[in-house]
C-alpha cells in the first residue's frame, strides 16, 4: 500500500512535509493502480499576485510612447472623483519626493475613504457598481449616475477597480494609502507592497489578507527611521478635514530619470489629458480672455518635483502649461463649427472643428510637440502642404478626460465632396475634438474606446442639425476660406495704379502699389535680388515693386499678387523689367546665386567693349595734327568691338525685343566743349565717335547701357587760319574824350574771320557801339539779422538792384519778389516790387499771424529773388516773429470762501435758485503777461447772460452775477468775449438740489426715531432707527479664571470675551472690527510675567484701548532655546585641514540639556567675512555621518574640512524644530592661514605663450610681468619668511628629448632673488636667432631653492611653443615675390631692360584693377549704416570682422541686441546722441566701462599652466576670433565687456560635456555658443527657441574681412608702382633736360664757329685794306718830304 498524489508521486516522510494544506492523496496498493471509480480534487484558483504588481506592465504600453504619464493619470482619476463634490477649490497634488528617498505622492483634498471604501479599492477588478460602501446592509448605496452636463465633465472617471493598483504597481514596488473621510475623526492606512506578497507566498500565507491601520491624525509614532519622509505629510494631516494621499515607493530608476529629465513633457501630457477639467467647457484661450467660461472650475492639479541640493524645487500648476496640444488647437484657430450626436442606446456625444487659417505663406495648424513629422520636400513653396498631414481629425474625450490612444479620422459629412469649388488644402486646415459620456465604452486603462466608431457610423446615430449637416459644414468652411486663409503680407502700401501692360482691360485697375512682401516667414522688399523659378527663360533680378488686385490701403494679408523686376545682368538687360506672379519666386535661391549670374562672363562678352577706327581712303589723320580751316575730314570706317577684341554685331543679344537692342556710331566734333558741324574755326578740335541706341520714342540717342558708358573713341588734331581776305576793326580805346582824336585798329582775316598775313586789296567793314549795365546782386535792408516782426503785423524791407561794380542799376524788368517760407502760415502771398525805373524799391508782407506756443518767438527766412535775372543770387534773410502784446487768452475764476479755478468749456453744477457770484477774470497777451483791463479794453469784453454791464467792475476784472436756474437738472451756456468772439471762455452751469447734513443724535436709548423737515408751507416727516455709535471703548465680559498661568510658548485655551460699545455703553454691531492683541511693554521685561492689551480696530481711525490682562509665564523645559558650542579656541585653522571637535549642547527654555533630537536636525553652516546675516552661499555640514552623542546629551561635529582659502570665516550651528522654526547658537569668527609651502606657482595663471626667434623682442617674450610665490597646495601664498633664490631654465617635455633647446636672452639658466617668499618677472624671453626646432612644445622651469624650507618645493612649469617666424615670413615673402616677378614678365616683357611709363601705368591699372576686385568680392557685410564723428568709435557692429561664418552667425546672434549700439569716446558725445535721437539709439560711453580683471585668464580647463582635463569641441574664447577694424585697444575694451569671457565651441554635447567638467573642477564656466547655433548659458541653462540662433539670413551678421595676404601684396605692389613710375617721370625729364642742353650747347658750338669763320674773313679782308692804305700813305710821305725838300 502507497500514499500518492493525483499525479502519481509517491509520498513519503520527506514529500510529506512540503505537502500544502487541502491537498488531495490517493491510497492505493501500488503507485500504477487504475482509479476504480471517479475522484474530485478540491484546488485553489485564487490568482497569483503577479497578477496585480505586474497588471500595468502591458496596460500602460504603446509603441513610441511613454508610459508614466497614463500611470499617474490613473491616480489623478481616483482625486477627481473623489473631489467631484467639494464646494471650494479642489486640490490635486503630485509630489515627487527625490531629495531623502525616491517616492512619488498622489494627494487630494477629496471626501476620502472609510475603512469600507479603502479595502474595496483594495480589491482587484471591484468595480464602482458592484463594491459596498459600508458593513452594515441597510447603510449601502448602490452607484448613481451623474447628471448630464456640458462636455460630460461630471469627474465620473474613476470607474474600474484596477487603475489605482495597476498605476501604482507600475510605478513601483509598494503602494501606502491614506485617508481620513469627511466627518470621521480616523485617519486609515493600507500597504501593498511587492516585498510583503513575496514573504507571504514564502511563509505559505494568504497573499490577499492585510491589515488597515486606523490612528489619529498626525500620529506618526508607527514611521520608521527609514521612513522618516513621510512625517511631512502625516503633520500635514491635523489641518485637513478630509483627504487622501496614495504615497508609491520602490520607483524603478527608469522612471525616475524620466520624471526628473523630461519634466516639461509628462507634464504637457497631463495637462493635455485633463485640458477642460483644468480650463472649463471651453478650455483655455490664451489670446482672448473673453472665450474663458464663466463657470471654469476650481481644479488645481499641482506638481511638485524635490530633488537634493543644490538642485531646487520645481513646482508647475499644470493651469499653467501653454504647449499643450488642446491650448495649440484653441488659440491657432479663427472660427468653430459645433455638432452633436445621439445613439440609439442614450450615448451622448459633442463635437467641435476648429479652422487653423493659412498666414503668413505657412500653415498655422499647430504641431504636434510629441510626435517628428517630415517635411514635405515637393512643394517648397508651402501653399500646397497639407496642414494637417497624416494625422487624424478628432481626439476624443471620454467624460471629459481624454483617452489619448484613440483617434477618429473624418466622418462622411466632412469629406471633401466630389464637385466641391474648395481648394484640397482647405479639408486639411480643421481640427476636431468629441466630448461622449460613459455609454461610450473604454478599455480599463483608459487608453482606447472599445465601440466608438461603430457607434457612430451606425445608421441609427443621428447627427444634428439633423436635415443636411454636411451642407452647414461646408458653408462654414468656404466662410473660413475666404475671411481667414492669407498666403501673403503685403508690406509698405504705396499707391493704386492703372497697369496698362495686363492684357485684360477690366484687371487694369486698381492696383495696389506695395514696396515688400512677408513670404515663406520671409521678407522681400524692393531692392532685394530674386531668382525666378518655373520660368522660360529663368530670371534673375532686382524687386521693384509688388502688385496686388483690388482696392486696398494699409498692410493686409492676400493671395495671389505679382513682382516687378529689372533683370540681371544690368549691364545686359539696362534696367528692363519683367512682372511675374509671387508664387514663381524661388525662396531658395540665395543672393550668392543671383550675384553669380550677374558676374557671368558669357553675359559680359554680349557686351561693346570698345570702338576701332581706321582709314579706308588711306588718308589718315594723324592725332594731334594741324590742318587749315576748312579742310574736309575723312572717310572713317568704325568696328564695335566686345572686351576680348571680337567684333559684335550691331546688336546687344539680350534674347529679347525682336533679337536684340541696334546699336549705332554717333559722330560729333567739339571746339572747347561745343558740338561743330565743320572745321571754320580754330582751335583744338576733338573728334567724338561714340556707340549709342536710338530711342525713338524721345527721338533722342542714348549713350549708356547698362549702367555704364557706351564705347567711345576721341582723335584730337588742331586747327589754324587760312589765307587773308578781308579785314576787321579791333576793339577801341574805353575811355575816349570829347575832342581828341583817337585810333580805329584794323586785323586782316581769313575767309572765315581769323587773323591772318596782311593780303592786297583789302576792304574796311562798318563799326558800331554799345554801352549797358546789367543786374548782378540785390541788397535788402536792414541788414540786421534776424529781422525782428511783431506777430500779426506785416514785415517791410528796401531793397536795391546792383550791377557787377556794385552800383545801383535800372533797367527794364527788375522785378523783385519776396517769399516768406510758410512754416504754418496758410494763405502768405508773394510779395512783389518793380524796380525797373529807380533800382531801388520796397516790398511789404501781409501781415504775420503764427501760433505762439509758451510765449517762444517763432522763426521764419524770407527768401528775395529777381525770376527774370536768373543768374542773380537769391537773398534769404531770418524773421523772427516776436509775442505781440494783443489779448490771446482770458481766465475765470469765482472769489468765495475758496477760490474756484473755473475751466474752459466745463460744466459746474451749482445749487438750484442760487446766484454764481464774485466772478472774476483776466486778460493775457501772447507772451504769457497779464494785460491790464483799460476802458477800451472793458469796452469790448461781452457776456451772453445780461445786457446790463457795469463798465467800472469790467475795469476792476469783475463779471456779472449768475443766475442760477430754479428747475433741477436745468443747463444754461454762458459765454465770455473779447472782440467779438477772437478771445472767449464759455461753461456751462446745471441746477443741483438743496442737501441736508449734519444731523446727529447725540444720547438716548436705541430705536426708531421721527424727524421733520419743514422748508415754508411745506412739511415731510421721515423715521430714523437708531443704532450704536462709533465704537469707543471695549468691555471684557468673560475670560479664564484668575490668576492665569502660561506655559511659555503655548497659547490660552479659555477665550476671552469683549464687547465693543460705543461711548455712551450701548453695544455696537460694527462687523469691521478686528481685535488684537498686544503684550504690555511696560509689564514683559518682568520675568515669568506679562500682560496684553487690547489694540487696534482695522476699519477705524484710531485704535480703541481695551481691558488689561495679567498672566504669568512659566519656562517650557521641553522647548529648545539656544545652542551652546565648545571646542579648542587655541587650535589653528590651517586651509584644507580638519576643524576641530565641536561639541553642541541644546538647551531648554528652562536652562536644562534636552537629548530628544534627532542629528539630522543639526546643522553646521560656515561662509566667508564676518557677516551677521549667513549669505545665500553659505556651506552646510550635516550632523548625520559626523556625530556621536554622548550621556551628557552633548552632539559632536567631528572630521569637517576646513575651507582651502584663507581668511577670516564665520561659523554657527543650527537646530531644526519645525519646517519654519530654526534654532541658531551665536556666531564663532575663526581665522584660516595657510597650510604648509609645498610649491612654486603665478598669482594669476598666465597663458601658453608661442614664441619665435624673430629680432622683435615682442615675438620673442615668454613671461611678462608676472609674480611668482611660494604656496601651499591650495594655491595661498606662505612662506613670508623664506628667501632663496629661482632658477629659470628650459626644457623638453617628460620623454622627449632635443638637441636644440631654446636659449634664453640672458643665459641657458637665469636666476631671480626670491625674498619673502615672492619673486616678480618683469620679462622673459629669449635670445634672437635662438636654437628650437620648429612647431615644437617646451617646457619653461622655475625652480625654487630655499634656505631652510619645511617641506621640500615643487617647481613651477610652464609649457611654450616654439615657430621659426622667418621661416613662415621667407614663404610668404617668397609667394609675393613670385607673384610680382610674374606681373613685371606679363606686363613689361622680358627683353626690355627700362619699361616706358605706358607699360607701368598699364601695370598699376591692371593692380588697381585687381584690388577693386577683391575689394568688390561678395563678402559679409554689416547691413546698417556706421556713425562716424571725432569722438564716436562707431557701432558695434562695424567695430569688428569675423572671418568664420558659422562663427560669424552664431557670435552675432549672441549679441543681437548690442549690434546696433553706437560707442562714444566720451559721456558727452552719448549723451548728446541720446537726446538728439530722443532715446530710440543705444549707446555706450567708452570712458564709462568697467573690464573686470578675471576676463584676462586662460580658460577655465587650465589652472597654474596645465589643463584640468583634455577637452573636444575646440573651446577658445569667442572674442579671439574678432579683428578689429579701428583703434584696437578701444575695441578690445568694447567687446571685453559685452562678449565676456563667452566660449566658442564644436557643437552643443561637446559643450555640455566640457562644462559638466569644469564644474567638477570647481571652476566657473561662462557662456558656451557653438558653431551649430545652440547657447549654452552661464548658468547651464540650454535648449528652447530663445537659446537657439535663427536662421543666417535672419541675423546681422559682422563682416568678414578681406584677404589679407594677396589684399596687402597688391596694396604694397601699387605703392611701389607708383614710386617707380614717379621715378621713370623724374628720369624722363632730367633726360630731356640732358638733351636740350646739349643740343643747346652744339647750336652754340656751331654759331661760334661760324662767328669765329666771320671775323677770320674780316680780319682778312680788314688786312687787305691795311696793307693798301699803307703803301698809299709811304707815298704821300714821300711826296710831301719832297716838296719840302723842293
Amino acid at each position: 500500500i502507497c500514499l500518492v498524489t493525483t499525479d502519481r508521486t509517491v509520498v513519503d516522510h520527506d514529500k510529506f512535509k512540503e505537502l500544502q494544506d487541502n491537498s488531495t492523496l490517493y491510497l492505493l496498493q501500488s503507485k500504477d493502480q487504475d482509479l476504480q471509480v471517479a475522484a474530485e480534487e478540491a484546488i485553489n484558483f485564487v490568482p497569483h499576485y503577479n497578477t496585480l504588481i505586474e497588471s500595468g506592465t502591458f496596460e500602460y504600453f504603446a509603441e513610441g510612447q511613454k508610459s508614466l504619464p497614463c500611470s499617474l493619470a490613473e491616480l489623478v482619476d481616483n482625486s477627481l472623483s473623489a473631489t467631484a463634490k467639494n464646494t471650494g477649490v479642489r486640490t490635486i497634488e503630485i509630489r515627487l519626493l527625490f531629495d531623502k528617498t525616491f517616492a512619488v505622492v498622489v494627494l487630494d483634498n477629496g471626501c476620502g475613504m472609510t475603512s469600507k471604501q479603502l479595502n474595496n479599492w483594495a480589491v482587484y477588478r471591484l468595480s464602482k457598481f458592484t463594491r459596498e460602501n459600508s458593513t452594515f446592509e441597510s447603510e449601502r448605496e448602490g452607484y448613481t449616475r451623474p447628471e448630464p452636463v456640458r462636455r460630460s465633465l461630471n469627474s465620473d472617471i474613476s470607474y474600474f477597480g484596477v487603475g489605482g493598483k495597476q498605476a501604482a504597481f507600475h510605478i513601483g514596488n509598494s503602494v501606502r494609502m491614506i485617508t481620513k473621510p469627511r466627518n470621521s475623526p480616523d485617519v486609515h492606512e493600507l500597504v501593498l507592497s511587492k516585498d510583503e506578497f513575496e514573504k507571504k507566498e514564502k511563509n505559505k500565507e494568504d497573499v490577499y489578507k492585510g491589515t488597515i491601520l486606523n490612528r489619529k491624525p498626525g500620529d506618526f509614532s508607527h514611521i520608521t527611521h527609514e521612513e522618516s519622509y513621510l512625517q511631512d505629510i502625516i503633520k500635514e494631516e491635523t489641518r485637513k478635514e478630509s483627504f487622501t494621499a496614495v504615497v508609491i515607493t520602490g520607483v524603478c530608476p527608469d522612471h525616475i530619470k524620466y520624471l526628473k529629465d523630461d519634466f516639461h513633457e509628462w507634464t504637457r501630457q497631463l495637462a493635455h489629458i485633463y485640458h477642460y477639467y483644468i480650463h472649463g467647457v471651453d478650455g483655455n484661450h490664451k489670446m482672448d480672455q473673453s472665450q474663458k467660461s464663466d463657470a471654469s472650475p476650481k481644479i488645481d492639479i499641482l506638481v511638485t518635483l524635490r530633488e537634493k541640493p543644490p538642485k531646487g524645487l520645481r513646482q508647475k500648476n499644470l493651469r499653467e502649461v501653454q504647449d499643450d496640444l488642446q491650448t495649440l488647437y484653441i488659440n491657432s484657430a479663427v472660427d468653430t463649427f459645433e455638432f452633436k450626436a445621439t445613439t440609439s442606446d442614450g450615448g451622448s456625444l459633442e463635437g467641435i472643428l476648429r479652422y487653423h487659417p493659412f498666414l503668413y505663406d505657412k500653415e498655422t495648424y499647430p504641431k504636434d510637440p510629441t510626435s517628428v513629422e517630415e517635411d514635405d520636400d515637393e512643394n517648397q513653396s508651402g501653399t500646397m502642404n497639407q496642414a494637417r498631414r497624416k494625422r487624424d481629425i478628432f481626439e476624443c474625450f471620454w467624460n471629459g478626460r481624454l483617452i489619448p490612444y484613440t483617434t477618429v479620422s473624418e466622418f462622411d459629412w466632412c469629406c471633401r465632396p466630389a464637385k466641391s469649388t474648395l481648394p484640397l488644402e482647405c479639408f486639411s486646415r480643421f481640427s476636431g475634438v468629441l466630448f461622449t459620456n460613459d455609454k461610450f465604452r473604454v478599455n480599463a486603462s483608459k487608453q482606447k474606446f472599445m465601440d466608438l466608431e461603430l457607434k457612430l457610423r451606425h445608421k441609427d446615430t443621428l447627427f444634428t442639425p439633423v436635415f443636411n449637416v454636411q451642407k452647414d459644414f461646408i458653408q462654414w468652411l468656404e466662410k473660413c476660406h475666404s475671411q481667414f486663409d492669407k498666403q501673403v503680407k503685403f508690406l509698405g502700401y504705396l499707391k493704386t495704379v492703372t497697369r496698362t501692360d495686363v492684357p485684360t482691360k477690366k484687371m487694369q485697375h486698381p492696383w495696389a502699389v506695395y514696396s515688400a512682401i512677408e513670404l515663406d516667414g520671409k521678407i522681400y522688399k524692393a531692392g532685394d535680388l530674386v531668382k525666378s523659378q518655373r520660368t522660360q527663360p529663368t530670371y534673375y533680378g532686382k524687386v521693384n515693386k509688388f502688385f496686388l488686385y483690388g482696392d486696398h490701403e494699409g498692410n493686409v494679408f492676400a493671395t495671389g499678387g505679382e513682382v516687378e523686376i529689372t533683370r540681371m545682368p544690368e549691364g545686359l538687360y539696362d534696367n528692363y523689367t519683367r512682372t511675374i506672379p509671387i508664387s514663381k519666386i524661388d525662396r531658395s535661391a540665395t543672393i550668392g546665386i543671383v550675384l553669380k549670374c550677374d558676374r557671368d562672363h558669357r553675359f559680359v562678352s554680349r557686351l561693346p567693349e570698345k570702338l576701332c577706327v581706321t582709314w579706308p581712303e588711306g588718308n589718315a589723320l594723324p592725332q594731334h595734327a594741324v590742318i587749315p580751316a576748312g579742310t574736309p575730314l575723312g572717310p572713317l570706317a568704325v568696328e564695335i568691338l566686345n572686351r576680348n577684341d571680337k567684333s559684335i554685331s550691331s546688336r546687344i543679344q539680350t534674347g529679347v525685343q525682336g533679337g536684340g537692342i541696334k546699336l549705332n556710331v554717333g559722330l560729333k566734333i567739339f571746339l572747347r566743349g561745343k558740338i561743330r558741324c565743320s572745321l571754320t574755326n580754330l582751335g583744338n578740335y576733338t573728334l567724338t565717335l561714340q556707340a549709342e541706341i536710338s530711342d525713338n520714342a524721345n527721338n533722342k540717342a542714348i549713350t549708356s547701357y547698362g549702367g555704364r558708358q557706351l564705347p567711345s573713341y576721341e582723335h584730337k588734331f588742331t586747327v589754324k587760319e587760312g589765307n587773308a581776305e578781308n579785314f576787321t576793326i579791333g576793339p577801341l580805346n574805353p575811355s575816349l574824350r570829347i575832342g581828341v582824336p583817337f585810333s580805329i585798329p584794323t586785323q586782316m582775316t581769313d575767309i572765315y574771320g581769323h587773323p591772318t598775313k596782311p593780303p592786297p586789296n583789302l576792304r574796311s567793314p562798318s563799326l558800331s557801339i554799345s554801352v549797358s549795365g546789367n543786374p548782378h546782386s540785390l541788397l535788402v535792408k536792414p541788414e540786421v539779422k534776424p529781422v525782428k516782426v511783431e506777430n500779426g503785423n506785416p514785415a517791410s524791407f528796401n531793397v536795391e538792384v546792383h550791377d557787377e561794380a556794385g552800383n545801383i542799376t535800372a533797367n527794364a524788368k527788375q522785378i523783385v519778389r519776396c517769399q516768406v517760407r510758410d512754416f504754418g502760415i496758410p494763405g502768405l502771398k508773394l510779395a512783389v516790387t518793380d524796380c525797373s525805373s529807380s533800382g531801388t524799391g520796397q516790398i511789404v508782407t501781409e501781415p504775420i499771424n503764427l501760433k505762439i506756443i509758451n510765449g517762444e518767438p517763432q522763426m521764419l527766412q524770407a527768401k528775395f529773388d529777381m525770376p527774370s535775372q536768373k543768374h542773380v543770387v537769391a537773398v534769404t534773410t531770418e524773421l523772427k516773429v516776436m509775442p505781440s502784446c494783443r489779448v490771446s487768452r482770458m481766465e475765470l475764476f469765482c472769489e468765495g470762501e475758496e477760490r474756484l479755478e473755473l475751466k474752459n468749456n466745463e460744466k459746474i453744477q451749482w445749487q438750484a435758485g442760487g446766484v454764481l457770484e464774485n466772478l472774476f477774470f483776466k486778460l493775457y497777451d501772447e507772451s504769457g503777461k497779464k494785460v491790464e483791463v483799460t476802458p477800451e479794453i472793458a469796452s469790448n469784453i461781452k457776456v451772453n447772460w445780461t445786457g446790463d454791464i457795469d463798465q467800472r467792475a469790467l475795469i476792476m476784472g469783475r463779471l456779472p452775477d449768475v443766475q442760477v436756474p430754479t428747475k433741477v437738472q436745468e443747463e444754461r451756456f454762458h459765454q465770455v468775449s473779447y472782440r467779438d468772439h477772437s478771445v472767449s471762455f464759455s461753461f456751462t452751469i446745471s441746477s443741483g438740489s438743496i442737501k441736508v447734513s449734519g444731523v446727529r443724535f447725540n444720547s438716548g436709548p436705541l430705536g426708531t426715531r421721527e424727524v421733520c423737515f419743514i422748508c415754508g408751507d411745506y412739511t415731510e416727516q421721515i423715521n430714523f432707527k437708531v443704532t450704536a455709535g462709533i465704537p469707543t471703548k471695549l468691555k471684557l465680559l468673560s475670560g479664564p479664571e484668575m490668576p492665569l498661568q502660561i506655559l511659555n510658548g503655548t497659547g490660552i485655551s479659555t477665550p476671552f470675551v469683549v464687547q465693543l460699545c460705543d461711548k455712551w455703553g450701548n453695544p455696537s454691531p460694527d462687523q469691521r472690527v478686528v481685535v488684537e492683541t498686544r503684550a504690555s511693554p511696560s509689564t514683559v521685561k518682568v520675568k515669568g510675567k506679562a500682560a496684553f492689551t487690547v489694540t487696534n480696530v482695522k476699519g477705524l481711525k484710531k485704535p480703541i484701548p481695551g481691558p488689561h490682562v495679567n498672566f504669568n509665564i512659566i519656562p517650557d523645559p521641553n522647548k529648545p532655546d539656544k545652542l551652546s558650542v565648545n571646542y579648542d579656541t587655541s587650535a589653528r585653522f590651517l586651509a584644507g585641514g580638519t576643524f576641530p571637535v565641536f561639541s553642541v549642547a541644546v538647551l531648554s527654555d528652562a536652562g536644562s540639556a534636552m537629548t530628544a533630537f534627532k542629528s539630522a536636525d543639526l546643522s553646521m553652516w560656515y561662509w566667508s567675512g564676518e557677516s551677521m546675516t549667513r549669505p545665500e552661499t553659505t556651506v552646510n555640514e550635516s550632523f548625520k555621518s559626523c556625530k556621536k552623542m554622548c550621556h551628557c546629551g552633548l552632539f559632536h561635529c567631528r572630521d569637517k574640512k576646513i575651507p582651502q582659502s584663507v581668511g577670516t570665516y564665520t561659523i554657527q550651528f543650527s537646530l531644526k524644530i519645525e519646517k519654519t522654526e530654526v534654532v541658531f547658537s551665536n556666531q564663532i569668527i575663526v581665522n584660516v592661514v595657510a597650510n604648509q609651502p609645498v610649491k612654486l606657482g603665478p598669482e594669476c595663471q598666465p597663458q601658453i605663450p608661442v614664441v619665435s626667434y624673430s629680432r622683435y623682442i615682442a615675438n620673442r617674450t615668454l613671461v611678462e610681468n608676472m609674480t611668482l610665490k611660494i604656496m601651499d597646495q591650495y594655491g595661498n601664498p606662505t612662506g613670508q619668511n623664506l628667501n632663496g633664490k629661482v632658477l629659470v631654465s628650459i626644457k623638453c617635455p617628460d620623454g622627449e628629448q632635443s638637441r636644440n633647446l631654446p636659449v634664453l636672452e640672458v643665459a641657458s639658466t637665469v636666476e631671480l632673488n626670491l625674498k619673502d617668499g615672492s619673486t616678480h618677472i618683469e620679462r622673459l624671453a629669449i635670445r634672437e636667432n635662438s636654437p628650437g626646432e620648429n612647431g615644437r612644445k617646451y617646457i619653461l622651469i622655475f625652480k625654487p631653492e630655499v634656505v631652510m624650507s619645511p617641506t621640500s618645493l615643487s617647481p613651477f612649469e610652464l609649457p611654450f611653443h616654439f615657430y621659426d617666424g622667418k621661416w613662415l615670413l621667407i614663404t610668404q615673402l617668397s609667394y609675393a615675390n613670385d607673384l610680382w616677378i610674374c606681373w613685371i614678365k606679363n606686363a613689361l616683357g622680358t627683353n626690355q631692360k627700362i619699361p616706358h611709363i605706358q607699360n607701368i601705368d598699364s601695370l598699376l591699372q591692371q593692380n588697381a584693377d585687381e584690388k577693386k576686385t577683391i575689394e568688390d568680392i561678395n563678402r559679409r557685410v554689416f547691413p546698417l549704416p556706421n556713425r562716424s564723428g571725432p569722438d564716436i568709435l562707431g557701432m558695434v557692429g562695424h567695430l569688428a570682422h569675423i572671418s568664420n561664418d558659422k562663427a560669424a552667425w552664431v557670435i552675432s546672434w549672441h549679441l543681437s541686441s548690442e549690434m546696433d549700439c553706437v560707442i562714444t569716446k566720451t559721456t558727452a558725445e552719448a549723451q548728446r546722441i541720446f537726446r538728439s535721437e530722443h532715446g530710440r539709439q543705444q549707446v555706450m560711453a567708452l570712458d564709462s566701462i568697467y573690464v573686470h580683471p578675471r576676463r584676462e585668464g586662460p580658460l577655465p580647463h587650465i589652472k597654474n599652466g596645465r589643463e584640468l582635463f583634455s577637452p573636444v569641441g575646440n573651446p577658445l574664447y569667442a572674442r579671439n576670433l574678432l579683428i578689429y577694424t579701428t583703434e584696437e585697444e578701444s575695441c578690445e575694451r568694447v567687446f571685453k565687456n559685452i562678449l565676456g569671457n563667452t566660449i566658442l565651441m564644436d557643437d552643443i554635447e561637446s559643450a555640455t560635456n566640457y562644462r559638466k567638467a569644469v564644474i567638477e573642477k570647481g571652476n566657473y564656466c561662462p557662456t558656451i555658443l557653438t558653431r551649430d547655433g545652440n547657447r549654452l548659458s552661464a548658468s547651464g541653462k540650454f535648449g528652447g527657441a530663445q537659446n537657439k540662433a535663427p536662421h543666417e539670413d535672419r541675423v546681422k551678421r559682422f563682416g568678414a574681412p578681406l584677404p589679407q595676404l594677396l589684399y596687402c601684396c597688391f596694396c604694397c605692389w601699387i605703392e611701389l608702382l607708383i614710386q617707380f613710375r614717379s621715378a621713370l617721370e623724374k628720369k624722363k625729364d632730367e633726360d630731356d633736360k640732358r638733351n636740350t642742353t646739349i643740343l643747346k650747347l652744339s647750336e652754340t658750338r656751331q654759331q661760334m664757329e661760324e662767328t669765329k669763320a666771320e671775323l677770320d674773313e674780316i680780319e682778312r679782308r680788314l688786312g687787305k685794306i691795311l696793307h693798301k692804305h699803307s703803301i698809299k700813305w709811304t707815298m704821300l710821305s714821300t711826296n710831301v718830304v719832297s716838296c719840302l725838300h723842293t
